[in-house]
Order: structure tokens, then C-alpha cells, then sequence
């Protein structure tokens, strides 16, 4: 898990999108979804073209998956994050605490007003879900990507949609 977390610092730090990765997008997404992935900031950008990548090769053979649905939603789960609102340190910040003191994790998102810059992250985070599903239905997106984009940090339920595992699985490996 601690390796997990360290590539993930990595890659905000230092990956970028190049030339395959803004094709795998384009070719992924009609353009308004386009625009609204390419208004998340580079770390965001890319840790959801990572998630998507993931969902690729985790999809287990022989199992029905909608991988249009699943590639779409995989690339705008995080469009909820607006950019530049969660700085690298901000992010750290939100996965330390709530791994190690998560009762401190819901203070600062309860009194977030009084904790500044580092309350309203942790606020965006707790809401992304919301927003970007909100964002996806605003841009006139399928039902099924709405609920995707809105139940990707919510404990997982009997019945859910395949897609809705394999989304939370690359996530977490992201």
C-alpha cells in the first residue's frame, strides 16, 4: 500500500499527458466530454487516463462489461475536481489523514471554513462524486455514466453494475 501511495505522489508530480495519451482520450470521448476532461488539471488528467488503462486490463474474460461506458467513465470519475482547487500537498494532506486519523479526516471536512485552503480540498474531495455526476448530466451524458461518476467513492452494494467494480478496482490502484 505505502509503494501504491509513493507512485501515486510520483506520477502527480511528474507524469504528463503526451501524444498517445491525448489520442487514447480523443478517441475515447465526443467532444464535449473531451472538454470537460481536458479542464481537470494535468494530475487529475492523467491519473484518470491511468485509471482507464487499468480498467483495460483488469476487465476479467468472459464477463459481460459495457467497456465503452466503462473507458468514459474511468477517464471523467474525477471532472468533479475542479482545476487546480486540490494542490499535490492538499492531496497528500487528504490520503495521510484519512488513512491514519480518519476521525480527524471528518472534522476538517465539518469545520472546513477553519482549516483554509487544506478545509476546501478536503470539502472538493468529499463532493467530487456529486459534482461530476452532476457536470456529466449537465453535458447531457448517459444515466449509466452519471451513476458511475456518482458512486465511485461509495461502498460497494449487491447488484451493482460491473462497470461500477472495475471502476472503484483501478481507482484504488491509481
Amino acid at each position: 500500500m505505502i509503494l501504491n501511495r509513493i507512485r501515486q505522489f510520483w506520477h502527480a508530480l511528474f507524469s504528463r499527458m503526451g501524444s498517445s495519451e491525448i489520442s487514447f482520450v480523443r478517441s475515447s470521448l465526443n467532444l464535449e466530454e473531451q472538454r470537460l476532461f481536458f479542464q481537470m488539471d494535468r494530475p487529475t488528467q492523467t491519473h484518470c487516463v491511468r485509471v482507464a488503462k487499468t480498467c483495460l486490463k483488469i476487465m476479467p474474460p468472459g464477463q459481460p462489461v459495457n467497456k465503452e461506458l466503462l473507458i468514459k467513465s474511468a477517464l471523467l470519475h474525477d471532472i468533479g475536481k475542479p482545476a487546480n482547487a486540490i494542490k499535490t500537498l492538499d492531496r497528500v494532506m487528504i490520503v495521510l489523514i484519512k488513512a491514519l486519523a480518519p476521525d480527524l479526516f471528518y472534522k476538517i471536512i465539518k469545520k472546513n471554513k477553519s482549516w483554509g485552503r487544506l478545509g476546501r480540498s478536503f470539502l472538493i474531495h468529499v463532493n467530487h462524486p456529486d459534482q461530476g455526476a452532476q457536470l456529466a448530466q449537465q453535458a447531457g451524458m448517459s444515466p449509466e455514466v452519471v451513476y458511475l461518476l456518482k458512486s465511485h467513492h461509495q461502498p460497494a452494494k449487491a447488484g451493482e453494475p460491473l462497470e461500477l467494480t472495475i471502476l472503484r478496482q483501478a481507482d484504488d490502484l491509481n
